[in-house]
């Protein structure tokens, strides 16, 4: 069967280079290569589409990713007719894999997997700003902009965690109070201001001062023995997970503006420089 293949505008084709580049860098980006398998199933370029989805079913494989295997399985049975012999063995093995990446998904972290910092890996903000698009929060000329910010950022050292919030505040975005209770409602996270919350001496120790500065996790109160933390992105609900290993207190999370965030963050190195 041909490619009724669409005319790419310049926007889509800004984004497929974008997550192109990104894939040079971390090529086994399972949110990188699901957008490209979108993008180019979009605008009809079947060959390519098929292509990312067979990279993204290597990268379900190596992980025993079962949401990832879903999603293969899913989208495969759609080129059965097109490409019988690779999408059957495509097939194939998922099933095979299928409960054994169940398993994997529910098993407990490793220590190695548990560090609390996350360093250049921008895929959670990736995946943030996917949702965005996809969920018509963002133009595709907002959306190409932030993959290129987030890719350009990735390669320097900052002060301050990479974040999408933190590219449209930079931005100068002007919808950001939309964004933000948007992403409160969809997560369930509430949305809130620190600068009514004075930080206690005690948060300056509960964590690694890298994972606010990096990480993108920030200690700002307790409640009885519960740690309250500032984040960023709601949805990156593996952080949270490491910050209530490394802490060993139950967290509560709450979303914070990027301004507020990077007030707080130097806040919380006065108190490491004034304990060093």
């Amino acid at each position: 069967m041909a490619d009724e293949k669409q005319p790419m505008d310049s926007d889509l084709a800004d984004s497929i280079a974008m997550l192109e580049q990104i894939l040079e860098v971390m090529p086994q980006d399972a949110m990188a290569l699901k957008a490209l398998y979108n993008a180019y199933s979009q605008c009809g370029h079947r060959d390519r589409a098929f292509e990312y989805l067979g990279l993204l079913a290597d990268v379900a494989y190596a992980k025993n990713d079962a949401e990832t295997l879903g999603f293969v399985a899913m989208h495969m049975k759609e080129f059965e007719e097109e490409y019988p012999s690779e999408a059957a063995a495509h097939l194939a093995r998922l099933r095979t894999l299928a409960s054994s990446a169940t398993e994997a998904s529910e098993a407990p972290q490793t220590a190695a997997s548990s560090s609390a910092t996350t360093d250049a890996d921008i895929s959670e903000e990736l995946a943030l700003a996917w949702r965005l698009y996809e969920e018509n929060q963002l133009s595709q000329e907002e959306y190409s902009s932030i993959l290129n910010d987030l890719t350009e950022v990735s390669s320097k050292e900052l002060d301050v965690p990479i974040s999408v919030l933190h590219v449209l505040g930079d931005r100068g975005f002007s919808q950001m109070n939309r964004i933000m209770n948007y992403l409160s409602s969809r997560s369930g996270i509430p949305c809130i201001s620190l600068s009514n919350f004075e930080l206690p001496e005690q948060v300056g120790s509960v964590l690694p001062l890298d994972v606010a500065a990096h990480g993108g996790a920030l200690p700002f109160g307790f409640f009885g023995n519960d740690l309250l933390v500032a984040v960023l992105n709601p949805f990156n609900s593996v952080l949270m997970d490491k910050v209530e290993t490394s802490s060993g207190h139950r967290c509560h999370a709450y979303l914070v503006s990027p301004a507020d965030y990077d007030a707080a963050l130097g806040k919380l190195r006065g108190m490491d420089a004034s304990a060093a």
